[in-house]
């Protein structure tokens, strides 16, 4: 398996960090000062805070010197099992199993991985299994045995979820992601990463975002999308820098400075690696110090600073020889052969070549080793029996790929003939639900057709409900005019008859007099009856449809005539109520242009909503008081209407001190068929009619009220 560089860098960072994230040791001079403090003890040999400090710092060491980690936890298996702290031994055992994945010796880190499984099931730790079996699928990534390896980690992500440990889910998450990224499945990677991410941001895990925002810009690089790739691992870096972990840091600086190169911007690429080289240094980090080398020996051979890039790559071998990982060999025999072609010295190109070759095939041969040591039997073959055996199997394998390809076409016929029945069936069965369908949707529009005639049915019933209201009011207020009419005529009668009398006894100035009071009584008669007329004609414009055409209309006016109408409206259905009328309003308004029919219905709904508060409010308040009381001497009922000249609109405030309306009723008021009146008081479309009728105008309706004390409506409408 030939890894791509940057892959690579992918690789060891889920190798360093993935155990991390279930441990989260602490700093490790802390650790050291605390184990320290532990040892001064009696028999500490037998507390398990000494035992799991020691594994910690020993977890620690064995991700950058792994030989480091066996001496700390030298004879630690014996004291373990001595005091039977058996969850102790199984972190030493994962401990181990990580040292020989840095030393790149996969067969002896499964075989104490495999030790820690099998402990932890014996004694029965189920939460621990999860967590191993990804250690283990680790391995079988390192080896390039994918199938194995996302097998392992499903069941750890399976585990994890069972256990609800978000840790064990994001690393077995990321780990997937990775192998569909070598697949070069980026857009499955991606969403393994996003995932990662999310539930990182959940459970605000900075380090975990910035694993993921690291491996998502190294997605978008292979997607060919640099500006989103940058912007990616800048977030990362971000974070890395505000959480401070210099592992972080180290690694994303590593991912920059491997974009920026890609991109062809050598001097940021040396700036990041060279941060990396920095930060890897000062925390004794040999890997990452050994990438940031090799980055910068890429970036000077390609600007062609041949002797400088010679000197990083070398020393970057070096580095890779001390650990003994072979990843890190190859890829650091691989830069140094490439300098040394460029410097024309074919021969040394040529050595450290074979040296890049080996290690790459023995990445590759892994595997191999790995099956051929699993069915050992106990004894060597000779090499003519080995190769005996290996041309036999090559026979079988063709065989049975033979048969296997047979089988599979047989298999293929097979599915395609039943595939072909279950099509006639299905065809059969969507006929049949296609038809039901067809008759649900006729029984939906016949439905739907219903309920609009009953919502026109329940406009129409407001609007009627809204003329019988004014209808009382204009009976009510026409009363006034009649009876002055009334008055004036009979008074106009007795003095005809007084004039007739006086004429005939020849009184011409007496006559003259009464004819004068008569001829005023005239007067009086004709504008009252004027006014009678008035209200008719309202009344008639109220009642008829509207015909949508705007006309110059005094606001003031109709106001005032719309206050008085549903005031005496109310009084005719309970002549005990009396209200206190105020209004305020501006004598600078002209006559705007309005459909007063339409804005004479909201005056209409929102002062008989403001009456009826007033009235409700009243009869609360009486049942309060005495019966020879009648009425509260601290409630008096008072609807307020006002207008005001804005810039460039009309403001209209209807206001009461009724109960007012509850906070959470408010975001329903304007909605249709919502009322918090009584049953058979209301349609609860009146406001919904008004907000309607209001937008259509341009303007605005909105509420303001207090729970208990008062409510006011404000009416905003442009002047056209």
């Amino acid at each position: 398996m030939k890894c791509h560089p940057r892959i690579l860098l992918l690789m060891v960072f889920n190798l360093g960090f993935m155990c991390f994230l279930h441990a989260q040791p602490k700093n490790l001079n802390e650790l050291k000062k605390h184990l320290k403090a532990l040892g001064e003890k009696e028999n500490y040999l037998s507390d398990t805070a000494y035992i799991n400090t020691r594994n910690n710092i020993a977890f620690i060491y064995a991700d950058r010197f792994p030989d480091s980690a066996f001496l700390i936890l030298k004879g630690a298996e014996r004291q373990n099992n001595a005091i039977r702290y058996y969850e102790g031994e199984i972190e030493r055992l994962k401990v181990f199993g990580n040292a020989y994945q840095t030393k790149g010796e996969f067969n002896n880190a499964m075989e104490y991985y495999e030790r820690a499984y099998q402990l932890a099931e014996q004694k029965g730790f189920k939460n621990l299994l999860p967590g191993i079996l990804g250690n283990i699928a680790l391995v079988y990534l390192n080896q390039g045995n994918y199938p194995l390896a996302l097998e392992k980690f499903y069941k750890e992500l399976e585990g994890g979820e069972a256990l609800n440990d978000k840790l064990l889910v994001i690393s077995s998450l990321n780990n997937i992601g990775t192998i569909d990224f070598y697949q070069g499945k980026m857009n499955e990677a991606s969403e393994a990463y996003e995932k990662v991410l999310k539930i990182s941001e959940e459970i605000r895990d900075t380090i975990n975002m910035v694993v993921a925002l690291n491996n998502l810009g190294e997605v978008s690089l292979e997607q060919n999308d640099p500006t989103k790739a940058l912007i990616q691992l800048q977030k990362a870096l971000h974070f890395a820098t505000l959480k401070n972990v210099s592992d972080m840091l180290v690694a994303v600086n590593n991912s920059l400075g491997d974009s920026y190169n890609r991109l062809d911007s050598t001097q940021k690429a040396i700036e990041y690696f060279n941060s990396a080289l920095l930060l890897s240094t000062r925390q004794s980090n040999a890997r990452a110090k050994c990438k940031a080398l090799m980055g910068l020996a890429k970036v000077k051979l390609k600007e062609g600073l041949l002797s400088e890039g010679l000197g990083d790559a070398l020393a970057g071998l070096k580095i890779a020889n001390e650990m003994g990982q072979a990843q890190l060999q190859r890829d650091a025999n691989k830069v140094v052969a490439d300098i040394y072609e460029k410097m024309g010295n074919n021969t040394q190109a040529f050595s450290y070549f074979k040296d890049f070759k080996l290690y790459s095939d023995s990445l590759v041969n892994i595997e191999n080793e790995r099956a051929a040591s699993e069915f050992k039997t106990g004894y060597k073959l000779s090499k003519q029996q080995f190769d005996f055996e290996r041309k036999a199997l090559k026979q079988r394998s063709i065989l049975l790929s033979v048969l296997a390809a047979l089988g599979f076409l047989l298999i293929i016929i097979w599915i395609i003939l039943r595939n072909r029945k279950r099509l006639s069936k299905t065809n059969l069965q969507l006929q049949y639900k296609n038809k039901l369908i067809e008759g649900q949707k006729i029984e939906v529009e016949n439905t739907l057709s219903k309920l609009k005639d009953a919502q026109k049915q329940l406009i129409q019933s407001e609007k009627m409900a809204s003329l019988g209201e004014l209808t009382a009011g204009i009976a009510h207020e026409i009363q006034n005019p009649l009876n002055f009419v009334n008055n004036f005529s009979e008074l106009s009668n007795e003095l005809i008859n007084e004039m007739n009398e006086e004429l005939d006894k020849g009184r011409i100035e007496e006559a003259k007099a009464i004819a004068a009071d008569v001829k005023q009584n005239l007067e009086k008669i004709h504008t009252h009856g004027n006014r009678a007329g008035n209200i008719i004609k309202g009344m008639l414009q109220h009642s008829r449809t509207s015909t949508g055409v705007k006309e110059p209309t005094n606001i003031n006016a109709l106001c005032d005539e719309y206050l008085r109408l549903a005031y005496h409206g109310l009084r005719a259905k309970d002549k005990s109520f009396n209200a206190d009328l105020k209004t305020d309003f501006d004598g600078t308004l002209q006559k705007i242009n309005i459909i007063p029919q339409d804005i004479g219905r909201v005056l209409l709904n929102l002062l008989n909503n403001a009456f009826y508060a007033v009235q409700e409010k009243q009869k609360e308040v009486a049942t309060e008081v005495t019966p020879v009381q009648k009425v509260s001497p601290l409630y008096q009922p008072t609807v307020s209407v006002s207008t005001k000249k804005l810039n460039g609109s009309v403001e209209i405030k209807v206001s009461d001190n009724g109960n007012g309306i509850p906070q959470n009723l408010l975001d329903k008021i304007f909605q249709p068929f919502f009322t918090t009146k009584p049953t058979g008081e209301g349609t609860g479309l009146g406001l919904s009619l008004s907000y309607d009728i209001i937008k259509a105008h341009g303007g605005q309706l909105q509420v303001t009220t207090k729970e208990k004390e008062f409510t006011e409506f404000k009416i905003v409408l442009p002047i056209d």
